[in-house]
């Protein structure tokens, strides 16, 4: 390959990268909706916290945890799941802690909060758009 076709290589995936990016957002928000359209409330309550820093990260700029929380269902079926969470111990905030599940899969439950159901939908969306934007507007 001559670097004239390097060039339009690496041209072509970064002008692909970013509505594909974009794409697995949109499939992950369609997700959650979808989620949403099944599930059922049910108030939860923190049984375990492990605290941990990304490796490599020179400063404590955003702590991070992952949370065990328990709850239970209709049915009156104990479930633990365990969820990311970048807000310090939500046990100090709240005793209990909302939780929405699938009948179906109650253990793949998620916390009933923008961060647990939007966050990364929204970031991923949001990082393919500026990769379009920063990538046509360059080329």
């Amino acid at each position: 390959m001559s670097g004239t076709e390097h060039w339009l290589l690496a041209l072509a995936v970064m002008i692909i990268s970013g509505p594909g990016i974009f794409l697995a957002g949109l499939i992950s928000l369609l997700g959650t909706q979808r989620f949403l359209s099944k599930a059922v409330a049910a108030k939860g309550g923190v049984s375990n916290i492990y605290e941990f820093m990304p490796t490599l990260a020179s400063d404590y700029l955003f702590p991070s945890c992952i949370v065990t929380i328990q709850f239970w269902t209709e049915q009156e079926e104990s479930i633990e799941f365990q969820s990311y969470s970048f807000q310090g111990h939500p046990e100090t905030v709240a005793r209990s802690i909302p939780v929405l599940y699938d009948p179906d899969r109650p253990s793949q439950a998620k916390i009933h909060s923008f961060e647990g159901l939007w966050l990364t939908s929204g970031l991923v969306m949001g990082i393919g758009a500026g990769f379009s934007l920063v990538f046509t507007s360059v080329f």
